[in-house]
């Protein structure tokens, strides 16, 4: 990470504390490193160029510390500033943070202080970068370059985010997992007034539930053990932008109620913190369960709910919208093949009718992975029925067109009592041979069925309310 830093301080102690500390970091050795003796010489500097990072002392001869973040912040806004000083966190630190300091750090400075504040600064950094190019893909109010599709359901679905979008109401997106729920949540922030701040994500099924609430509300110093900085939370870096809550079905009755205050009385209080601050967050949330259904069985808050579900989008599995697979499947495999460096791959018309009968249980997740499978497996310039054998079907007898070659696909026979299984038969028929061969490990078995283990589980669960 290549980042130009500028430590400004009269005390040669404290600049090679700080210049060591990242030429002897593995991650940050390569950045380039300033030193300013003074606030004039630093100012200097900075109008020479634009620094990511700047550590100020508060007290120099001459232009302070407060001056010099005062001038980063009014002609490099780019640039975060964190102020060193000897006073704790009194007037010249509430003073810093007004003139745009992101933090400030006491003497004597602690390594482990030092390094926490470095590592929030530069995810944030990170993070504006890429709100940047999301917004830039958003290319105008009509063009969607990342979400594919020509339905009628994706169709609507696109009126309804162009239409929210100029909005501040939260919105609840629902469907099953794979389908691009956190598509459609970028697409409603890039399109909003509020797509130059940052859109923060946060997966409350990913988090140990100890860890999230610090996450989004974040902490004062000695909070609890190995709190030893006042950390900003997700919603505090979410200020004036939107927030993603990836999965909210997950998040326990507890922080639910957290969350609804924050929603009614648009404040934040960090952990450790009785002191309440403001702030202007559009809030985002997705879920692959039936919230409504959550709610009776007391697992999800009715207020909450009512809440969150103010613009409802529901996302519908790739089996109902499957006009958009041929063209999904291609900017697949057109993305692949680049990312990888190959010549350029076409899918034949028997291996796409395969792909547009396919049932898809893992959605649009499922059908990159089998693209990128077929893609990196196959030599061959044209990805036939064979390239995607892995989806659970046989084939023989090469009969139909396909440029070069003939090829057919002829689907497995498993007949019931009666009749020959449906495609979504076969699919389950799939899945729990594959779970006995694996003596019911779901991980290796979503493995060999190239879906995920929240696909499979959820599969599952779909097959249990089947069968009450």
């Amino acid at each position: 990470m290549k980042k130009k830093i500028l430590i400004v301080d009269d005390e040669p102690l404290i600049r090679s504390f700080i210049s060591s500390y990242f030429e002897t970091s593995a991650e940050y050795s390569q950045c380039n490193i300033d030193v300013a003796v003074n606030g004039e010489e630093a100012i200097a500097r900075i109008k020479e160029k634009e620094y990511d990072l700047i550590f100020t002392d508060l007290k120099m001869p001459g232009k302070s510390g407060l001056d010099v973040i005062k001038f980063a912040t009014e002609n490099s806004p780019a640039t975060d500033s964190v102020l060193i000083t000897a006073y704790g966190g009194g007037e010249s630190a509430s003073k810093a943070m007004a003139y745009g300091a992101y933090e400030y750090i006491t003497k004597p400075v602690a390594l482990e202080e030092l390094e926490m504040i470095v590592k929030h600064i530069f995810e944030r950094q990170e993070l504006i970068a890429k709100n940047k190019k999301l917004s830039k893909q958003i290319q105008d109010q009509t063009g969607f370059p990342k979400i594919i599709g020509k339905s009628k359901a994706i169709s609507d679905i696109m009126d309804v985010v162009k239409m929210v979008a100029r909005t501040n109401s939260t919105v609840l997106i629902t469907g099953e997992s794979g389908t691009g729920k956190e598509l459609i949540a970028e697409a409603i922030h890039g399109l909003s007034s509020r797509n130059e701040n940052n859109f923060v994500k946060i997966n409350c099924a990913a988090l140990p539930e100890n860890l999230i609430e610090s996450e989004l509300f974040g902490f004062e110093k000695g909070a609890f053990t190995g709190a030893i900085k006042r950390t900003r939370g997700k919603f505090e870096m979410a200020d004036k932008g939107s927030i993603l809550l990836d999965e909210i079905s997950e998040m326990n009755l507890d922080l639910q109620a957290k969350l609804l205050r924050v929603i009614q009385e648009k404040e934040i209080v960090r952990i450790g913190s009785e002191t309440p601050q403001k702030i202007d967050v559009r809030i985002v949330a997705t879920s692959n369960r039936e919230l409504s259904r959550y709610v009776e069985e007391g697992k999800f808050r009715e207020d909450l709910f009512f809440r969150l579900n103010i613009i409802p989008v529901h996302l519908p599995p790739l089996r109902k919208r499957k006009d958009d697979i041929p063209l999904i499947a291609e900017s697949f495999v057109k993305k692949i093949c680049f990312n990888l460096g190959t010549p350029k791959k076409v899918i034949s018309d028997s291996a796409m009718q395969l792909l547009v009968e396919y049932d898809w249980p893992g959605n649009i997740r499922e059908l990159q992975n089998a693209v990128e499978r077929a893609v990196i497996t196959n030599p061959q310039d044209v990805l036939t029925t064979e390239s995607f054998q892995f989806l659970g079907y046989l084939f023989k007898n090469r009969t139909v067109d396909s440029g070069s070659e003939k090829e057919e696909i002829i689907q497995k026979p498993v007949r019931t009592e009666s009749s020959v299984m449906t495609i979504a038969e076969m699919e389950k028929q799939m899945i729990f041979d594959t779970l006995e061969k694996t003596g019911n490990n779901r991980t290796e078995a979503a493995k060999i069925l190239g879906i995920t283990t929240r696909t499979l589980r959820n599969k599952l669960h779909q097959y249990e309310s089947e069968e009450e």
